[in-house]
């Protein structure tokens, strides 16, 4: 039998005993991180290498009555179990079956028809044809509507976080908002259905505009239907990410959303940048609220009523404006 199987005990000057450890034996005190039935099996020997080898943790793999155990330094043990333990709930996660895609909605393109109020306003602000008697004279409409975060801060006049969603500046200002809410809102109705991809909408854009007066430190007027547009965006992106069960994966749809942002929202000499980023955040925070309450299976507002109220609270923000003149 060679002699490297065994250990070897030598006198030594002034000690008593010499101990030489045989190759590939156990170094003192290291720690068994596999338990009492090693492991489970080759994949796991190879996954656990691995991953005590990326976070350059030593360790040794050693053999015991036809067992695979796992080794590694006292000082390092609760390290090399906590980055295991992440690793197999993570693969756990992963190989999880994966949840039931939410139903989607039919009759997503309906959406437009609620952006024809916007044409119709325009149209009549900018005379293309008559004005009914019971509404003032167009002229006074901007000055009665536009978002002016001191007006909204120092009168209490909180209509305009609503009217100034349906102004527009000129008729390409307009038609840009027409265009991409079509697209946009359409995709959102399919997650949420008509009403409330509408509602939704509005009332990020509603917030948005909210924001953006609550943390503007000059006077500032701002108007279009783009704030509530970039927070359907961003209730898309919220909605899908909280679909997520990782969190890399959850990141994808934000990312996303922060780029349209940046491809769409920045553009042009006059945008309030401001304004579209507050939509997105709100929008984002109502997407993720949405798919919460959607995997808590709590009800929803109906569709129709959704939709009503989408059509009733800009027309009530427009009438305290016209009695507040």
């Amino acid at each position: 039998m060679p002699h490297a199987s065994f250990s070897t005990f030598r006198p030594h000057a002034g000690s008593r005993w010499t101990v030489r450890r045989r190759p590939g034996s156990l170094p003192p005190f290291w720690r068994n991180i596999t338990g009492p039935t090693g492991l489970a099996d080759y994949m796991q020997r190879r996954d656990w290498r691995l991953v005590l080898s990326a976070c350059r943790i030593p360790h040794i793999l050693n053999t015991f009555r036809g067992r695979e155990y796992i080794y590694v330094p006292p000082l390092l043990e609760q390290v090399a179990l906590s980055e295991l333990t992440d690793f197999d709930g993570e693969r756990r996660r992963a190989a999880s079956p994966p949840s039931p895609p939410p139903p989607v909605y039919p009759y997503g393109g309906l959406t437009a028809f609620f952006l024809l109020p916007l044409i119709l306003w325009h149209g009549l602000r900018m005379g293309w044809w008559p004005v009914p008697d019971f509404l003032p004279p167009p002229q006074t409409w901007f000055n009665a509507g536009v978002l002016d975060n001191v007006l909204v801060r120092v009168y209490g006049q909180f209509y305009r976080l609503a009217t100034a969603l349906t102004l527009h500046a000129d008729l390409r200002h307009l038609w840009g908002n027409i265009a991409f809410g079509a697209l946009f809102l359409a995709l959102l109705a399919r997650l949420t259905g008509v009403g409330r991809a509408v509602w939704l909408t509005l009332i990020g854009g509603i917030l948005g505009n909210g924001l953006t007066v609550l943390f503007r430190p000059r006077a500032v007027t701002s108007l279009g239907f783009s704030t509530a547009l970039f927070a359907a965006v961003g209730v898309l992106a919220g909605m899908m990410a909280g679909r997520q069960t990782q969190r890399r994966k959850a990141i994808l749809p934000i990312a996303a959303g922060a780029a349209l942002l940046a491809m769409l929202g920045t553009e042009g000499e006059n945008t309030d940048y401001a304004a579209h980023v507050a939509g997105l955040l709100c929008g984002l925070a109502l997407g993720l609220g949405e798919s919460w309450r959607m995997r808590r299976g709590w009800p929803a507002l109906p569709q129709i009523p959704a939709g009503l109220l989408a059509l009733a609270v800009p027309t009530l923000a427009w009438w305290w404006a016209f009695n507040t003149q």
